[in-house]
C-alpha cells in the first residue's frame, strides 16, 4: 500500500533522501557525539571530509600557496591562496574564505579539494584562513584571527594581484558566523577599503540557540548537542547567557545591535537546519538596517546540503544562485 506524504509536516527533499542514502552506503555519515565531546566531532568531520574529498576530481590547474599572517597576540597563522593560473597584470576580485567546523573543528587542509573546485568553477582566487580553534583558543582568538587574515590580505592586495575594493568575505556554518563577525569588525575598525560583500552560507550566528527545535532536530545534521558543544567551547559560561563578554557580537553576530553600513549580503540555509530561524531573523534585521540583502530558504534541505546532494535539483538551484550573486558582486 502506498504511503501518503503529509505536506503539512516538514520532510527531507525526495531527491536528497536518495542522495543521502547513497552516501550512507559508502560509509559516509556524520557521527553523533555527546555534549562536550570535542575530539569525537573533530575526528568524525575529518574522516567524512577526507572520504568526500577523495571523490572529487583533482584540479591540477589550481595552485595552492601558503602565506603567514601575524595576529594581535603575537602568534603566526597561515593563510592559503588557491589560484587558477598566473597572477594577473591588473588587480582582480577575490574571495576571503573562513571554513566551518562548529568553532571547534576543521582546517583549510581538510577542505582544500572543495576550495580548489570552487576556484575552478568561479575563476575567483580564494584566500582561506587557518584560524585557531576552541576550546584551546577561546573567544576572542578565532574572530581576531579571522580579521587579521582579512586585514593582511587587504594590505598585501596589490602584490597578490587583488583589488582590495573587491574582496568578498565568505564562510560556511561556523565560518559563516565568523565571516559576518569579521565584516562587522571591519566596519567598526574602519578597514579601508571595506569588504565589497559577504556570502554567508547557513551561518552559525546565535549562541543563544541552545534548545532543540522539535520539528527540525530529527533531520538536523548539525544537532543541538553539537551547537551547545561548539558555543560552549568558544564562549565558556557566557555561551547562551543574557550577559555578554567583550566583543561578543563579533563571535555571535546575532547579538549585534547595529547592522548599518554593512556591505551587500547573501545568506542561504536549508529549512531543516537548526540555523534556519536565526538566519531568517538576521536577514530580516539586515533589511531593516538598509543593507542590500538576498536570502534563500530551501525546503527539505538540512545543514551542509551541497556536500551530499550535489546532483539534487534544489541543491543545483542553490549553487546557481550563489554563483550568479558572486558574479554580480565581483564586477
Amino acid at each position: 500500500m502506498a504511503t501518503v506524504r503529509d505536506s503539512r509536516k516538514l520532510a527531507l527533499d525526495r531527491e536528497f533522501i536518495a542522495a543521502a542514502a547513497a552516501f550512507g552506503e559508502m560509509g559516509i555519515a556524520q557521527k553523533e557525539c555527546a555534549v562536550g565531546d570535542i575530539e569525537g566531532r573533530r575526528q568524525g568531520l575529518k574522516e567524512m571530509f577526507g572520504v568526500m574529498g577523495k571523490m572529487l576530481p583533482t584540479m591540477t590547474d589550481v595552485k595552492q600557496t601558503k602565506h603567514t599572517v601575524p595576529t594581535p597576540d603575537g602568534s603566526i597563522i597561515n593563510l592559503y591562496e588557491f589560484r587558477k593560473g598566473a597572477r594577473p597584470q591588473t588587480a582582480e576580485p577575490a574571495i576571503y574564505h573562513i571554513h566551518g567546523g562548529g568553532m571547534i573543528a576543521g582546517s583549510v587542509e581538510e577542505i582544500a579539494p572543495f576550495l580548489a573546485i570552487k576556484v575552478g568553477q568561479s575563476g575567483l582566487t580564494h584566500f582561506s584562513i587557518d584560524y585557531r580553534l576552541a576550546p584551546e583558543h577561546k573567544h576572542p582568538i578565532p574572530i581576531n584571527d579571522a580579521y587579521a587574515g582579512l586585514q593582511w590580505l587587504s594590505e598585501h592586495a596589490e602584490e597578490l594581484g587583488v583589488d582590495p575594493a573587491r574582496i568578498i568575505v565568505n564562510g560556511e556554518s561556523a565560518g559563516g558566523g565568523l565571516a559576518a563577525g569579521t565584516v562587522l569588525m571591519a566596519r567598526d575598525k574602519k578597514l579601508n577599503p571595506p569588504p565589497a560583500a559577504q556570502l554567508l552560507i547557513y551561518p552559525m550566528l546565535d549562541d543563544k540557540n541552545q534548545t532543540p527545535f522539535p520539528e527540525i532536530e530529527p533531520f538536523a545534521t548539525w544537532k543541538n548537542a553539537d551547537n551547545v558543544t561548539g558555543w560552549g567551547a568558544l564562549l565558556g559560561n557566557a555561551s547562551g547567557s543574557d550577559g555578554e563578554v567583550e566583543g561578543h557580537e563579533y563571535a555571535a553576530p546575532a547579538r549585534a545591535g547595529d547592522l548599518k553600513g554593512l556591505p551587500p549580503t547573501y545568506i542561504d540555509v536549508g529549512q531543516l537546519d537548526i540555523f534556519a530561524p536565526e538566519d531568517i531573523l538576521f536577514s530580516q534585521r539586515l533589511v531593516k538596517f538598509g543593507v542590500p540583502t538576498e536570502f534563500h530558504l530551501y525546503p527539505g534541505l538540512p545543514h551542509g546540503f551541497e556536500f551530499v546532494g550535489e546532483k539534487v535539483q534544489l541543491v543545483k538551484q542553490a549553487m546557481a544562485n550563489r554563483s550568479r550573486w558572486l558574479a554580480e558582486m565581483a564586477q
